[in-house]
C-alpha cells in the first residue's frame, strides 16, 4: 500500500506539480485578494464546497482556510458542503491520530464532514473521488486545500469557479493552469512540524479578519 502511494505521489508531483520538466518560476503574488472578493459576492442561496485533501500533518495548516470558510459563509447563510482525506482508520498510527486531531477541530467548531474521500496520506488517490462529488453536489464556488493538483478539477465541468490553496511560491502556476484561482501558504511543513491541534494560515487568518472576528 504505502510503495503504491508513494508513485501515485510521484506521478502527480511529474505530472502536475513541482517536478515536471519545465522551470517553474518561484512567485509570492498569488490571488488570494481576488478569493476574498469572490467569497464577498456570494449571494444568498448559493453552494460552496471546501474539499481537504492535505499531505499527512500539512492537514493541520490546510484545514484552516476551510474551517474560516465555513464561518464565515455560515454567519451569511450560506451552505457549505465539507469533503476531506480525514479517515481516522487508515494509514499508519500518526497518520490516523492526525485525522483524529483535526476532525475534533471541526466538531469543536460544529463544522460536519460531509464526505470523508480517504486517509491523510492517500491525498495523491482521493482526488478521483473528490471529482465524483463534486459532480454530484454541483457547488458553485469549489475549494480546495492542500494539495490541490492531486484532484483533477478540469473533469467537474458545469459552471463552478474553483480555487486551490497550496504550499510554496512555486506550485503558484501549476495550480492556477488548472484552477480559476490560486492562493498559496508559505512554510507549511515547518509551521506543522510537532503540531497536534490546527494552525493559523494567511488566507485564513485574512479572511477572520474581513469578517470582523
Amino acid at each position: 500500500r504505502q510503495k503504491y502511494i508513494l508513485q501515485k505521489a510521484t506521478e502527480v508531483e511529474r505530472k502536475r506539480g513541482m517536478a515536471r520538466d519545465v522551470y517553474l518560476k518561484p512567485t509570492y503574488e498569488d490571488d488570494l485578494e481576488e478569493v476574498i472578493e469572490v467569497l464577498k459576492n456570494l449571494e444568498e442561496g448559493a453552494r460552496v464546497v471546501c474539499v481537504l485533501n492535505a499531505k499527512k500533518e500539512t492537514g493541520y495548516l490546510f484545514a484552516h482556510p476551510l474551517i474560516e470558510i465555513n464561518r464565515y459563509m455560515r454567519g451569511r447563510g450560506i451552505e457549505v458542503i465539507n469533503i476531506a482525506n480525514l479517515d481516522p482508520n487508515v494509514g499508519l498510527k500518526k497518520v490516523r491520530e492526525d485525522a483524529r486531531n483535526i476532525l475534533r477541530e471541526y466538531k469543536m467548531r460544529n463544522i460536519d464532514i460531509d464526505y470523508i474521500t480517504g486517509g491523510l496520506d492517500e491525498y495523491p488517490i482521493t482526488g478521483e473521488r473528490v471529482v465524483d462529488i463534486l459532480r454530484e453536489v454541483e457547488g458553485d464556488l469549489v475549494v480546495v486545500s492542500g494539495v490541490p493538483h492531486a484532484v483533477p478539477i478540469e473533469e467537474i465541468g458545469g459552471n463552478s469557479v474553483t480555487v486551490g490553496i497550496s504550499d510554496g511560491p512555486r506550485l503558484y502556476h501549476p495550480i492556477k493552469e488548472i484552477y480559476h484561482y490560486s492562493v498559496i501558504e508559505l512554510d507549511a511543513h515547518a509551521k506543522v512540524l510537532g503540531k497536534r491541534k490546527v494552525v493559523k494560515s494567511r488566507f485564513g487568518e485574512i479572511l477572520s479578519l474581513i469578517s470582523g472576528r
